[in-house]
């Protein structure tokens, strides 16, 4: 087994019913987060909920909405993420806000805008390059794989979020199988009416970056942005 995400939080909060759907519920935001080797917990103080991840150098970030969250998560009209110290949280700062007339508003409620500017904090964090890959097979033998950028782990892990919720919502596909997380990196498996897709997250070692940006994009994935090789 290899662990490739950081501890769950540490405190008796683990079984509360409560807890651990709102910690399913924004696993989407949560999984990117400790991918990056943070610590992250979902705070549920005086009925108000935000995600909390500690970035191991005094500070946290708060991710919430336009207010505290919402039980569900397609509620979220977008995000905003704040930087604070930890002893004192009257020294922060906003890093993101996506929320209505916000200055991201454009970018609503999407995952990759939001870490891609969280990768980009001078903190401790995983370093490892990750890249996303989608395996189709069809029931009349054709095949082919996509693969995304390499990214930081926050971002990677965030597309595949984004790209397999994509799958379940608009593409018609459902999810079969998911590896758990504590066993890697994430890996699910989805079916629709004989056609298969193996969404996976990999470690990318030595990659020639210039030639995955010269690779044509594919058509099946033109919502987020990947590279193509057919075999």
């Amino acid at each position: 087994m290899t662990t490739t995400i950081a501890a769950l939080p540490d405190h008796n909060r683990l079984n509360d019913p409560l807890w651990r759907k709102l910690f399913h519920s924004y696993r989407h935001v949560i999984a990117p987060l400790r991918h990056n080797g943070w610590v992250t917990d979902i705070e549920t103080c005086g009925g108000e909920y935000h995600v909390r991840a500690d970035l191991g150098d005094g500070t946290e970030l708060i991710i919430a909405s336009e207010y505290s969250l919402p039980v569900d998560p397609a509620e979220v009209t977008g995000w905003m993420v704040l930087r604070q110290n930890i002893e004192t949280p009257s020294q922060h700062s906003v890093l993101y806000d996506s929320t209505p007339d916000r200055t991201q508003a454009h970018h609503g409620n999407g995952l990759i805008p939001m870490f891609a500017r969280i990768d980009e904090l001078d903190v401790p964090k995983i370093t490892t390059q990750l890249m996303l890959s989608g395996a189709y097979s069809a029931p009349y033998g054709a095949s082919h794989t996509q693969c995304g950028p390499v990214e930081a782990p926050g971002t990677a892990v965030a597309r595949y979020f984004e790209w397999t919720q994509w799958l379940a919502a608009n593409d018609g596909y459902r999810q079969v199988w998911e590896r758990p997380e504590a066993d890697g990196y994430p890996l699910s498996f989805f079916e629709r009416v004989g056609h298969a897709v193996v969404a996976r997250i990999t470690r990318v070692d030595a990659v020639d970056h210039l030639a995955v940006a010269r690779t044509p994009h594919s058509d099946d994935l033109d919502h987020l942005p990947v590279a193509r090789s057919d075999g």
